[in-house]
């Protein structure tokens, strides 16, 4: 029998009796540096609070610009040398999400940290780190600077899958267009290779021609392309004014682009017959249906009805592969896992902090953009008037003034709709925010009760790849879930799990009700 290794024991916090600290400063970006956050600023704070509490400063890492999102290589190399150095038991920072903001990653190198006898302590939260209370809030937080994290991501893929939605394309130009920005629309026109891949449809849809073939003259032509590419190419709708990305999901948006080809032609080299590219509905019995995948192959389950027992089921297409399932037993599965997001109640305080913080930060922003659009809409109101008295001189003649007073028009027309969204404010910040977080922890009970398009909205938000189904467990598999829901779940379970930890070690739970101000509940408390 191997003998068992015993673990070196870790002095708390509170009994060290030589503080040695390595100071980390570090700034994402340069607004970030601006806002009050500066490298300075953290290591002014973090040396005046290590000359009061008694802390040596050895060594010093960061000051530099690097996300804390993600462990970087200056963050490893830091974590390794601290850890190796045996005079060193603190990492002192300004903040938690100065440390990290990788959530479940940082909670896992602060555990290593702690193993190894050194503790991460910030500046400006002072944390109980001996008490189990405290740890845990040590986790909630850094669950949360992932969870802000998310939700601005969130909001960014808001924004471009608005942009998409109006027929923008925001990303790098496809070949044969060229990208430019216009003030805030993205504007593509055809570019010189663009006007010779238009024969490579022409050839295809009218000669029939085979791709090696295109490639060829399309290379005499004075444009190099590969087969794979080309085959791309030809099955893309954009060339003939579409738009589809993974963010719009099935619907296909009419793009504002500059068209390459006319929708007719690009429809026979598709081999289609009809015009159109309208999405056809599910069916109303099967929410589910391209959201949940076998888990054995990985393929879509459908739906089917057996007529004479009037039941509603889902399969797997796939030769063999016998995953049938009724539909009740998968809809039921499926509350009861959107059941488990939710947040405990101790902890909505907390959320309700960052969810504030996250509305002021939007509005302002919401905010920037009203100032931007009334200046551009002031600035198109003075052209009007400009177009209307050059006509009137007899400067311009009728048909230019039309032409160009339509386009003005429109473009105001276009403010005028984005004024509407940015002016509408949360009057009711805290009702609004509470409904959320009440929403957040019924998702179950919401999916059942919504409508076929409710449903579907909900499952693709919470799980926007789909869903795996282990048909020989007989549940489902989590494996890509929204960051945001998964840090609720993550939230929830670590709370269960420490205060059953709690209980078991008779720690009252009681200081955690006093920590709002991540103070230790007791006057004779040090850092």
């Amino acid at each position: 029998m191997a003998k068992k290794i015993k673990q070196p024991k870790v002095t708390k916090f509170s009994e060290l009796e030589n503080k040695v600290a390595a100071l980390w400063t570090r700034v994402s970006t340069e607004r970030q540096e601006e806002n009050n956050c500066s490298l300075e600023t953290q290591e002014r704070i973090c040396r005046e609070y290590a000359a009061k509490h008694g802390i040596t400063i050895k060594k010093q890492y960061g000051g530099t610009h690097e996300s804390a999102k993600t462990e970087g290589q200056l963050y490893r190399k830091m974590i390794a040398e601290v850890a190796a150095d045996r005079d060193i038991n603190i990492i002192l920072v300004y903040s938690f999400d100065r440390f990290s903001r990788a959530g479940n990653e940082a909670i896992m190198t602060k555990a290593y940290l702690k193993s190894k006898g050194v503790y991460v302590i910030s500046a400006t939260q002072p944390i109980d780190t001996d008490s189990i209370a405290g740890e845990f809030m040590e986790n909630i937080l850094f669950l949360f600077n992932q969870f802000e994290n998310s939700l601005r991501r969130d909001k960014a893929v808001t924004g471009m899958t608005a942009c998409l939605k109006r027929g923008e394309w925001y990303g790098k130009a496809p070949l044969g267009y060229d990208h430019k920005k216009v003030g805030k629309t993205h504007v593509l026109t055809v570019n010189d290779d663009g006007r010779i891949l238009k024969k490579a449809f022409l050839w295809k849809a009218n000669e029939g021609m085979g791709d090696i073939e295109i490639v060829e003259r399309l290379a005499l032509e004075g444009l190099r392309i590969d087969r794979k590419h080309l085959n791309k190419i030809l099955h893309n709708p954009f060339y003939c004014g579409k738009i589809t990305h993974n963010l719009l999901g099935d619907e296909i948006v009419e793009g504002k682009q500059e068209k390459l080809i006319d929708e007719a032609t690009f429809n026979k080299i598709q081999g289609i017959t009809h015009a159109g590219y309208e999405h056809q509905e599910e069916t109303e019995p099967f929410p589910l249906k391209r959201h949940v995948r076998c888990s054995d192959c990985g393929g879509y389950l459908t739906g089917y009805t057996v007529k004479s027992r009037g039941k509603d089921y889902y399969k797997c297409n796939k030769k063999g592969c016998k995953s049938n399932h009724s539909t009740e037993r998968l809809h039921q599965q499926y509350c009861a896992l959107l059941n488990t997001y939710s947040i405990p109640k101790p902890l909505v305080p907390i959320l309700t902090k960052v969810l504030h913080k996250v509305f002021r930060e939007y509005n302002q922003e919401r905010s920037d953009t009203r100032t931007l659009l009334l200046k551009n809409k002031s600035e198109l109101e003075r052209k009007q008037v400009e177009l209307k008295i050059r006509c009137g001189l007899g400067e311009i003649d009728k048909d230019i003034y039309n032409a160009t007073s339509a386009h003005l028009n429109e473009q105001l027309t276009q403010i005028h709709k984005a004024l509407q969204e940015a002016e509408r404010d949360l009057s009711n910040e805290k009702k609004y925010i509470a409904d959320v977080i009440a929403m957040s922890c019924k998702l179950g009970t919401l999916w059942q009760d919504g409508d076929f398009r409710t449903r579907q909205k909900l499952q693709n938000l919470v799980y926007p790849d789909g869903i795996l189904y282990d048909k020989h467990l007989g549940s489902y598999r989590t494996e890509n879930e929204n960051e945001v829901f998964r840090i609720f779940r993550t939230i929830s379970t670590g709370y269960i799990i420490e205060k059953e930890k709690a209980a078991k070690e008779n720690a009252p739970l009681s200081p955690l009700v006093g920590m709002r101000r991540l103070e230790r509940p007791t006057p004779t408390s040090r850092t």
